[in-house]
């Protein structure tokens, strides 16, 4: 894939400040004419560095403020490398350094680097960053497999009538899986990105047309190493460690307005680790995952698919076929008997077939416990087809919940 950089004109040769920064953290000190090269001047905080070996782990940290991650470094090479020294819970007398930068063209190698948006964003322009991964560079001691984008802020321009991301647009290059284009509104969002066996670097782009929003973002940058028990499993783009919580699409938000909000193009997988959940006192393994509709103060917590009633599809079926999630095996709790076990669901309530728009909590038993989320080329409402042009699909908002035991073991409907 070509290089998403050019689009904003970073050079791919380095300036000389550029090329000691990113060189900083080497394992083996270059020589220039059998002398070392770089900073040699003997400064207090470097002999200081030496003998505390304050580059041995690069352990993350959490600044005491709690909304803060970094990674433990003596203060004056924090600040040196243009961090943020903050009280944080680092041993032998570090800091906890909190790394940001606000411009366009960084080169990021620091795990937990907070990427915030610059102070002047203009129209018909590109911003963006690379994040290098190579394993000679000690803050990365260890092989990195995946990347997670946690979106502390991010708001950019919204789609357009086909709600296609086509004035503003984030994009990722690098990284193996499929990575949506987004655009709008995804506060508090994340991804993760997985990385190929052989990768030198992973590109994010932010492309601006022509709007007068204010744009702004705070992505935070963590560098997952392969041999962590975090990881996410292959294909999913989301993934939930809480054995509950809420999970929505990009760009939904609790509004009143009925404009089309529900991203074009969206395939993805939205993951779950199986929690430990609490029965009668007994921490059990979960056996069941369970969607339900958030609570809303003017917004629509489920609108794929139009202006349809809740719909659901068995094998066969027709009914969900442009805008859709698929939940393997999903049945209403509390059970229908026989109970009706679904896989696809759309419309605008969370709900079975012939459950008209109440809404219902939908279960599977299905592990790993996972969704698919699919939507079509173009959400826009055409007013000959939909009954009500004003109500554009929105996505979904949904409330999810690992339980033990829902004792399902009665008859299941015949599909055939």
């Amino acid at each position: 894939m070509p290089s998403l950089l050019g689009r904003f004109g970073h050079s791919a040769k380095l300036s000389s400040e550029e090329e000691m920064r990113t060189g900083r953290f080497l394992k083996k000190i270059a020589t220039y004419r059998g002398k070392p090269a770089g900073n040699t001047n003997g400064n207090k905080y470097f002999s200081k560095m030496r003998s505390v070996n304050p580059l041995s782990t690069f352990m993350p940290c959490e600044s005491t403020n709690g909304e803060d991650s970094g990674i433990c470094l003596i203060s004056p090479v924090c600040s040196y490398y243009g961090g943020k020294a903050t009280d944080g819970f680092c041993k032998m007398g570090l800091t906890c350094c909190v790394n940001e930068v606000n411009s366009c063209g960084p080169l990021i190698t620091f795990n937990n680097t907070y990427w915030q948006s610059p102070a002047i964003i203009s129209s018909e322009s590109s911003c963006g960053l690379t994040i290098k991964l190579d394993q000679h560079l000690i803050e990365q001691k260890k092989p990195i497999c995946q990347i997670r984008l946690d979106f502390l802020t991010f708001s950019l321009a919204q789609p357009n009538a086909e709600t296609i991301c086509s004035v503003d647009s984030f994009q990722v290059a690098g990284a193996v899986n499929k990575i949506p284009t987004i655009c709008g509104d995804n506060n508090g969002q994340h991804i993760y990105l997985m990385l190929p066996r052989i990768s030198s670097s992973v590109q994010i782009v932010m492309t601006f047309g022509t709007s007068n929003i204010h744009r702004m973002w705070n992505i935070k940058i963590a560098l997952l190493p392969c041999d962590a028990d975090y990881l996410a499993p292959d294909d999913c783009l989301q993934y939930f460690t809480s054995p509950v919580g809420s999970i929505m699409t990009f760009n939904w938000k609790d509004k009143s307005s009925r404009i089309t909000r529900q991203l074009a193009g969206q395939d993805y997988y939205i993951c779950f680790r199986t929690e430990l959940v609490n029965n009668h006192a007994i921490a059990q393994v979960a056996t069941a995952l369970c969607l339900s509709h958030c609570e809303v103060s003017s917004g629509l917590p489920f609108s794929l698919s139009g202006n349809v009633p809740g719909t659901s599809q068995a094998a066969g079926d027709e009914s969900c076929t442009n805008d859709y999630i698929v939940f393997p095996g999903g049945f209403s709790l509390p059970p229908t008997i026989p109970i009706k076990q679904r896989d696809r669901f759309c419309g605008t309530t969370l709900s079975q077939v012939g459950s008209g728009n109440i809404s219902q909590t939908i279960c599977s038993t299905a592990k790993p416990f996972r969704l698919l989320y699919r939507t079509n080329g173009d959400e826009s409402i055409t007013p000959v087809v939909d009954a009500n042009p004003l109500l554009g699909n929105q996505g979904f908002c949904l409330k999810y919940e690992q339980k033990f035991n829902l004792e399902i073991d009665r008859p299941l409907e015949n599909e055939d």
